[in-house]
């Protein structure tokens, strides 16, 4: 029987979510900071390079993440208000809804911040490592000064939790684009090379 890699790995989020629901209702802070850092630091990267690997771009539906993952200021802003600001605004409202709405911005959020790092596909052509580079230095540091911020501002650290998982991935992520970095510059463009060692021929 043929399996739809897009529409499996869609439902097994769906049963997941659903499932943890009563989860998060009958626990505090702990459980807040462990379903956030789970979403926002693995199973986005995750399902990121499962996408990938099944070549899932190529759906309309998901097209509009491959535009995204050109547009690095956008992804920025939508880190910023998605990931960061969400939790505290969305925290606002009574019970326990406010948090569960903010879960379902934190995952479209974080689908967005890690696409221009992780996101491969053959009709895509990938930004520039400076580009990237620039990209997660910006978003990094606003994810710590944002924390820092916070906990001066409430004089506790209640996402530390969060705040200390986020800098670990990112922390490899690094890591990571630094040695793919290193691997893109040993590879040789061998016309440009002939081109500084003697004129290319021009094609009539």
């Amino acid at each position: 029987m043929h399996t739809h890699p897009l529409r499996n790995s869609l439902l097994a989020a769906a049963f997941l979510f659903f499932n943890s629901l009563p989860f998060f209702f009958m626990n505090g802070i702990v459980v807040e900071n462990i379903s956030r850092s789970a979403i926002a630091f693995v199973f986005i990267p995750l399902w990121i390079i499962f996408a990938n690997k099944h070549s899932l771009w190529f759906h309309k539906s998901l097209r509009w993440v491959v535009t995204m993952s050109h547009k690095l200021a956008a992804s920025i802003a939508v880190f910023t208000i998605g990931v960061l600001l969400s939790y505290e605004a969305l925290n606002l409202i009574p019970s326990r809804a406010g948090f569960i709405f903010h879960l379902i911005i934190l995952s479209l959020s974080s689908l967005i911040y890690w696409a221009p790092l992780l996101l491969r596909c053959t009709f895509y052509k990938e930004r520039a490592f400076s580009d990237r580079a620039v990209y997660f230095a910006i978003t990094t540091a606003l994810f710590f000064i944002y924390h820092q911020a916070a906990f001066l501002y409430y004089k506790s650290s209640p996402t530390f939790a969060f705040m200390a998982a986020g800098l670990t991935v990112m922390i490899f992520t690094l890591l990571h684009l630094c040695i793919k970095w290193h691997q893109s510059e040993k590879t040789i463009d061998r016309s440009t090379v002939e081109g500084y060692i003697r004129p290319l021929e021009k094609k009539s």
